[in-house]
Parts: structure tokens; C-alpha cells; sequence
């Protein structure tokens, strides 16, 4: 029986070990599976990363092709002498821009051949393996793209530590060490500060024929500018003398366009002193910019030679004493502004600004008129902008007209003058305009052109002055377009009528009936508008009821010109002239004076 169990025992233990061995087969068997399905499932990413990295390089070269095509286009157009060296260029570039990824697309496409041909002979894994190799080849191989981002960057960032360390080389400063006579006095920007001190100290030294003198011998160093402050040009002069042997003191420095003066202990008074002189400008001129015409400098303290030092207050009375004084003219009888500006050659508003208490006022003899300023010392610039209207001038145009006899010109438009509104900068000098610059100019009025007729019409035969008289006087109006509406009372007309009236229409020209001179041109009671005309011999033309008078007192006329216009101003019933002819204070029968009737 032991032994029986014992078999039985034994045969039960290899079962159990069986089913525990077949079971890890299963499982071995599933874990195999599941890996290749993954293997599988990677091999397909693989595949598509594969793919994609293919269109993106793809998609890169065309823009690049694209952009280079149109580049080239551009080029070929624009000129055809270089195309043939330009097609070597880009050919070559692109060589250079599409042989990487000629590479990759080819490392892609060799990939994913071997992979397939591993997959189908040697199984998934070696698929895989293959996979990965490739993989590396790609990233970390000899043309990977690690290794071609760094061929890329490399240069870069060479080029960009190389721009840095000149940039920080360009970004030192450097300064001079300045040493005179063995001894450091500091640093300065450069040698000529050194030379501008030394300016200063021949200025100094050298004020009223000194006959000090002081041994120079400078030194320069180029440094690093380090933390130490640069000395000014006044800062190394005054350090020059501090150490000399020469006497000096603490003082200002007066320049007067640039030319030591001297020095004095407090400056101060001289400023107020100036101040003052400008203040009397300012109060005159309250919106001028005032200022010295001599450039001044007494603001520089410094070391000074003892015997350049001289007195405050006497500087105060020579920079405010008068070098000239005004002038004065003494009005006579008669003088006015106008013509003391031409006897002066001066300006209306200069003779006003060194007298405002005239004021327009009318002068009277023996009064004293300002016609030169004083002339102090130092000359005040006062600038001010000034608007005011100025005239101008018309111009004047002549033309034909037939209407109008030959010799007879006539005014038919009155010239005007135009104004203009003027923006000026204006620069005075002790009240003397030296500087008139036109900043603006507005157009207020147009100037009129004035027109004048000139007559071309062939007059009739001309009399004299001596001629004018019984039957030689021509019809005052158009012979043929006008007619007697009235006769004297003479000939059947209203009793003391002794001219006779002519009609035509209202506004019809009216001529002269012999040549003379007007003596009246204007209104004359119940004539209304009316002409006179002395004809030199006794003998006196009148034309009445003009509507438009065309002469003027005083002018000469010739027979036949036209002097007005038919009209009905005055005692009247209507439009028609009314013409007389008298002899001295006779007034005759006009008719017995005319060449014709109408």
C-alpha cells in the first residue's frame, strides 16, 4: 500500500508539474504576442513620423524653391547681362539649401526600406531593431541633425561672442593722465583740454602787460577711465597756478567777447548791474527777447593773478557809462514827423520809439525832438515780432477803345491799392532796426488794376481855341440818334429857356463841342450833373443834366471827346442834355453856333 500511494503521490506531483509548465507556456506565449503586437503597433508610428517628417521637409523645400524662383524672376527681369552669373549662384545655393534634405528624404526612404525588408525575413524584432538604429543615424549620426544644427549654430554663435567682445571693447573708455612738471594734476578727456588751460593762463597771466611767466612741461598717458572725475580746462589752469610760485587769489573772471577783462572778488554786483541795464529794455518791450549784443562771461570762478584783480565798482560804471550821447533836433515852424524823418533818413516808427511822448502831437517850433540815441557801452539786442498792413501798390493797364478819339484816354476802372498783413521779426539795436525778416504775409484786400481807355476813333476836323465860335461848334450828341425836343425861347420854346435840350436815350454820350478847358464839372444847381467848357476866346459851352460826369476840373479836352453821359439830374422832366453857348455872361442861341443840326 505505501508503495501504491507513493506512485500515486509521485504521478500527481508530475501532473501538477505539467499543467504549472504549460500554463507558463501559455503565458510566455501570450506575453510574446502582446510584445509583437506593440513592436507592431510602434513599427506603424514609426511609419507615419516617418512620413510626416517627409512632407515637412517636402513642404520646406518647395517655399524654399518658390521663394528663390521668384527671387530669380525678379532678377532676370531687372537685368539680363548678369543672369548667366546668377544662375550659377543659385544653382549653387540650391545645392546647398536642398542637399540636406535631399539627405534626410533619402536616410528616410533607405529606413524604411530596411525596416520592411527585416520585417518580412528576420521577423518584428529585428524590424525593430533596425528601427532604432536608424533612428540614431538620423539624429546622432555623421550628417544627423544634431550634428547639422551644430555645423549651423556653431559659426552663429562664434560670430556672436566675436560682435561682443568688440562691442565691449568699443564700450571702454579711455582718458588722459595729465602730469605738468613731473607733478599728477589728474585726468582729462583728451590733450587739448590741456591746451585750452593753457589759453586760459596766458589770459590771465598776460592781463596788462604782465610780465610773470610760468615753465610748462605736460606730460599725457592714455588710461582706462576708472572712477576718478575728468578735470575742465578751467579746473587744470586754476591747479597750474596753485602750484606755481606766481601770487594768485580767488576770484570771477570778466570776458567780454571772449577777451579777459579781468577778475573781480564778487561778481554779484556785476550781474545786478546788468540786469539792470536789460530791465529798462523789458519794461519798454514786454514780449521782445532782450539780450547783449557782446557775449559776456563773469560767472567762471577760479584762480586769478593778484595783479589781474580790479575793482568791482569801477567795472559797474564802465559796462553802464555812455559812449555817446543823444541827439536832438529843434523844430521850426512847419516841421512835422514826416519831414524830419527825410531830413534824418530814420523811419517813422524809430523817430517813435525815441520819442513817445510826442505821441502824434503836432510840433511845435523850438520843441526838441530825439533823433539819435545815446550809445552806451554795452548794446542791447531787442528782437520782437511786429504784424502791421502794408499798401500795395496797383498796377495799371492800358487798351484800345474805338469808342473814343484819338489823343482822349478815359479811367474806366480806378486802381485801389491792396493791403497786406505782415508778420515780421524784428531786431532793434539801441532802438536802431538793424534785422527785418517777413516770418508771415496774409492777403487782406486784392489790389484793383486800373484801367485806362485809350482812344483809336479818328476825330473830326479839329479847331482851335481862336476857330470856336459863330457856326463852328459840332453836335454835342450822335448825329442821326438824337433830336431837339426843346428850342430856346428864342425859337418858340418856354420862355427863358436860352439852351436848347437833346434827346436820345438815358445814358447816350455826350461830346465836346469845340476843344477847351473844363471849368466845372460837378453839380450846378437845377442843371443837376453838369459840364462847363472854356474855350480860350470868350466862348463857354455848357452840357446839363448828366447822368455821369467822365472830366474833371482843369483837364483838357479836345472837340468831339466824350465828356458825359445822357442823364436826368436836376430840374427835369426826363432823360435829355441841355446845352448852352455863352460869351463872357451872354447866353446866345445855341443853334446859330452848330456846323448842322441833327
Amino acid at each position: 500500500m505505501c508503495l501504491q500511494e507513493k506512485e500515486k503521490q509521485t504521478d500527481a506531483s508530475l501532473e501538477g508539474k505539467a499543467e504549472k509548465a504549460a500554463k507558463k507556456a501559455e503565458q510566455k506565449a501570450a506575453y510574446k504576442a502582446a510584445f509583437a503586437a506593440k513592436l507592431e503597433d510602434l513599427a506603424v508610428y514609426l511609419s507615419k513620423f516617418g512620413r510626416y517628417i517627409i512632407l515637412i521637409f517636402v513642404g520646406l523645400a518647395v517655399r524654399i524653391g518658390k521663394g528663390i524662383a521668384s527671387l530669380a524672376k525678379y532678377i532676370w527681369k531687372r537685368s539680363e547681362n548678369i543672369v548667366g552669373w546668377l544662375m550659377k549662384k543659385v544653382g549653387y545655393l540650391l545645392v546647398i539649401a536642398i542637399s540636406p534634405v535631399v539627405k534626410i528624404v533619402h536616410a528616410i526612404k533607405q529606413a524604411g526600406s530596411d525596416i520592411k525588408e527585416n520585417k518580412d525575413s528576420k521577423g518584428l524584432g529585428a524590424a525593430v531593431k533596425i528601427a532604432l538604429t536608424h533612428l540614431g543615424e538620423f539624429v546622432f549620426g555623421n550628417s544627423g541633425i544634431a550634428v547639422t544644427v551644430f555645423n549651423i549654430a556653431a559659426p552663429v554663435v562664434c560670430v556672436v561672442f566675436l560682435f561682443s567682445i568688440v562691442s565691449y571693447a568699443a564700450s571702454l573708455s579711455y582718458c588722459v593722465r595729465l602730469t605738468v612738471n613731473g607733478k599728477l594734476l589728474g585726468y582729462v578727456e583728451n590733450e587739448q583740454v590741456y591746451y585750452d588751460a593753457d589759453e586760459i593762463l596766458k589770459d590771465r597771466i598776460n592781463y596788462l602787460g604782465s610780465d610773470e611767466s610760468i615753465r610748462l612741461e605736460p606730460a599725457f598717458a592714455i588710461e582706462l577711465a576708472g572712477n576718478s572725475p575728468l578735470l575742465t580746462k578751467y579746473q587744470v589752469a586754476d591747479m597750474i597756478l596753485e602750484y606755481s610760485d606766481i601770487k594768485v587769489e580767488y576770484a570771477y573772471g570778466f570776458y567780454l567777447n571772449g577777451v579777459f577783462q579781468g577778475a573781480v572778488p564778487d561778481n554779484t554786483p556785476v550781474a545786478e548791474a546788468l540786469e539792470g541795464l536789460l530791465d529798462k529794455y523789458r519794461e519798454a518791450h514786454p514780449n521782445a527777447s532782450i539780450s547783449f549784443r557782446d557775449s559776456l562771461e563773469y560767472s567762471t570762478a577760479g584762480l586769478y593773478l593778484s595783479g589781474s584783480i580790479i575793482d568791482t565798482d569801477w567795472l559797474v560804471s564802465q559796462l553802464t557809462r555812455v559812449k555817446t550821447g543823444a541827439g536832438f533836433y529843434i523844430a521850426e515852424a512847419g516841421d512835422t514827423m514826416s519831414n524830419i524823418c527825410d531830413m534824418t533818413g530814420l523811419t517813422m516808427h524809430q523817430l517813435e520809439l525815441m520819442n513817445p511822448e510826442l505821441d502824434g502831437t503836432p510840433l511845435e517850433e523850438g520843441q526838441r525832438v530825439k533823433i539819435r540815441d545815446e550809445v552806451p557801452f554795452l548794446s542791447v539786442n531787442v528782437s520782437v515780432t511786429e504784424e502791421y498792413d502794408v499798401e500795395v501798390p496797383y498796377q495799371t493797364e492800358y487798351y484800345n477803345d474805338d469808342n473814343l478819339y484819338n489823343g482822349v484816354t478815359r479811367v474806366t476802372t480806378s486802381g485801389q491799392p491792396g493791403i497786406n498783413h505782415l508778420t515780421a521779426n524784428v531786431t532793434y539795436v539801441n532802438n536802431i532796426e538793424t534785422v527785418r525778416r517777413i516770418t508771415n504775409a496774409r492777403s487782406v484786400t486784392a489790389p484793383v488794376t486800373e484801367r485806362i481807355a485809350m482812344g483809336t476813333k479818328i476825330p473830326p476836323e479839329q479847331y482851335s481855341s481862336d476857330d470856336a465860335g459863330y457856326g463852328k461848334f459840332i453836335w454835342p450828341m450822335d448825329i442821326g440818334k438824337s433830336h431837339i425836343s426843346e428850342y430856346t425861347h428864342w425859337d418858340g420854346g418856354y420862355a427863358g429857356h436860352v439852351g436848347i435840350d437833346i434827346t436820345e436815350y438815358y445814358g447816350a454820350p455826350i461830346y465836346a463841342g469845340a476843344s477847351g478847358t473844363v471849368t466845372l464839372a460837378g453839380w450846378n444847381y437845377g442843371y443837376g450833373n453838369c459840364v462847363i467848357i472854356d474855350h480860350g476866346n470868350g466862348y463857354q459851352t455848357l452840357y446839363g443834366h448828366c447822368s455821369e460826369l467822365l472830366v474833371s476840373v482843369g483837364e483838357e479836352v479836345i472837340q468831339g471827346q466824350m465828356i458825359a453821359k445822357e442823364g436826368s439830374s436836376g430840374y427835369v422832366t426826363g432823360p435829355h442834355l441841355h446845352f448852352e453857348v455863352r460869351k463872357g455872361n451872354v447866353k446866345l442861341n445855341p443853334v446859330n453856333y452848330l456846323e448842322h443840326l441833327y
